[in-house]
């Protein structure tokens, strides 16, 4: 077996220079930049948080938008919620409804860490990507994957629009 360290490591530039010193916080800086630029287009007011992320009020829900720190520009929407009652305590059954969510969807993902729901919709944004379009569909995109963890939590039926419709064809399916 070989030496992983001795296998070069060829940048984008494919000179062997990996790029790894200022070149990637600039790319970074400049994506969280974009996305500050297109929050504040879409008539919200961001600001950086102590964590480096992005936050921002949509829909009266804390929201945020974590940008990579390499050339990746892989852009996560993301926010936390607390689970209180009517949601059930079991923390199988709680998994289980983020298990049927992310089943059914293929952009929003749901986890349960204790007594807080994440939500998190995940893009990797290839260069000159229209941010702000990526935004305007994946603020409400992760709304509603919180909406709808917390009906199926809750035994309630969603709405019949589009997206549960397909949850429920996903779970006719198992």
């Amino acid at each position: 077996m070989s030496d992983p360290t001795a296998i070069p490591n060829f940048g984008p530039n494919n000179n062997g220079d990996s790029g790894s010193s200022g070149e990637t916080g600039q790319q970074e800086e400049a994506l969280r930049d974009r996305v500050q630029a297109a929050l504040t287009e879409l008539g919200l007011e961001p600001s950086v948080d102590k964590d480096g992320d992005v936050a921002f009020t949509f829909s009266e829900q804390q929201m945020f938008v974590r940008c990579t720190d390499d050339e990746s520009n892989v852009l996560r929407v993301f926010g936390q919620w607390a689970l209180e009652d009517p949601v059930p305590s079991d923390p199988n059954e709680r998994l289980q409804v983020c298990n049927d969510l992310n089943v059914a969807f293929n952009l929003v993902k749901s986890a349960v860490a204790g007594d807080t729901l994440l939500v998190t919709s995940e893009h990797i944004l290839p260069r000159g990507a229209d941010v702000r379009g990526l935004l305007g569909l994946a603020l409400p995109l992760v709304l509603q994957g919180v909406q709808l963890w917390h009906q199926r939590a809750t035994g309630q039926e969603p709405g019949g629009e589009g997206a549960g419709q397909g949850e429920q064809g996903a779970e006719g399916q198992a």
